[in-house]
């Protein structure tokens, strides 16, 4: 199956969550929403993202043992990962030792401008594709 360049965020706040995508979407990353760990597990199975957004705590797993999950799998194994938790990194030390999770960013301190260019770059779309649409309107 080939992988989608496409993000999946996985966050359970509402609020959060629209904030998220309504940025990404804005600077042209595409990206979809999972509510809980049911919902991305499928998503990761039947769709396979370039990038994984995940929130630690969820309603009904703990991102933990989603991240652990697919590490032990091919094709979800090789899907990196980047953890968004309000808990601080020196609390969750195993992140270290997940093989497909690349990064670690506290909830508070993301700026969602810079987030985005980070992930344009890990992804390899183009910077100015945001500027020429804006200045094509």
């Amino acid at each position: 199956m080939a992988r989608e360049r496409r993000v999946l965020l996985i966050e359970d706040d509402a609020d959060v969550a629209a904030l998220y995508v309504l940025q990404l979407r804005r600077d042209g990353i595409p990206v979809e929403h999972a509510r809980n760990g049911a919902e991305a597990d499928a998503f990761v199975r039947d769709r396979v993202p370039a990038l994984i957004l995940v929130d630690l705590k969820l309603p009904d797993v703990d991102g933990r043992e989603l991240v652990e999950r697919w590490s032990g799998e091919p094709v979800s194994g090789a899907i990196p990962i980047w953890i968004l938790s309000n808990t601080m990194p020196e609390d969750n030390l195993w992140w270290h030792t997940a093989p497909n999770v690349q990064r670690y960013f506290l909830k508070p301190k993301v700026v969602l401008s810079r987030l985005s260019l980070e992930i344009r770059a890990t992804l390899g779309l183009p910077y100015g594709e945001r500027l020429s649409q804006r200045s094509a309107s």
